[in-house]
């Protein structure tokens, strides 16, 4: 799932909680689903069937939303679930599913399965094993997201960039992996 989704999701989840109550936007990933909820209602009658289609934006931070928009973190008000839908589409993905508990509501987004973590610790995989575990991950990351700098790249495998490095120098010279274009605007090219 896209990065844009989930950060639209974060937004809405901001610019509508009720801080009130004093809870705080939560986020929870798991293997399979990650979920970003906070404090709010929705407006008297509205449904989760309601959210999913054309309706009027009531934030319940006007000012938050505000400045949100001045920002250009947000285009206008009353898009933001179509947004994370459209991109969910675009991406090929599951709609996220709205869940609303009384004074809670809730988006579940699914993972891919490209996406999944590989539990590289579960088998502790030693020397050849282990570089080719994270190679797979590593192109698996990569046909997900063919334009991830290796920065990305060490973030999300949690390793170093000299071990970045020689992964994708092991798969160039297996003829596995193909940069095209240069550091700033190429793109990495999976030949199976």
């Amino acid at each position: 799932m896209g990065c844009g989704n989930r950060i639209e999701a974060v937004f809405n989840a901001l610019i509508h909680c009720n801080w009130a109550d004093n809870v705080p936007v939560q986020i929870r990933i798991e293997e399979d689903a990650m979920f970003v909820s906070n404090c709010s209602m929705l407006p008297f009658g509205w449904t989760a069937e309601t959210l999913l289609g054309t309706h009027t934006s009531k934030p319940y931070n006007p000012d938050i939303a505000r400045v949100f928009y001045r920002a250009g973190y947000i285009e206008s008000w009353g898009r933001g679930i179509q947004k994370i839908c459209d991109a969910c589409k675009n991406l090929g993905v599951d709609e996220p599913e709205y869940i609303v508990h009384g004074e809670d509501i809730m988006v579940k987004f699914k993972a891919l399965q490209s996406a999944k973590a590989l539990n590289l610790k579960a088998s502790k995989p030693q020397g050849d094993a282990l570089n080719d575990a994270l190679g797979d991950k590593l192109m698996m990351l990569l046909k997900n997201n063919p334009y991830l700098t290796q920065k990305e790249m060490v973030e999300i495998l949690s390793v170093s960039r000299a071990t970045v490095q020689r992964l994708i120098k092991k798969l160039d010279d297996e003829r596995k992996l193909e940069r095209v274009g240069g550091k700033r605007y190429g793109y990495w090219v999976i030949h199976e």
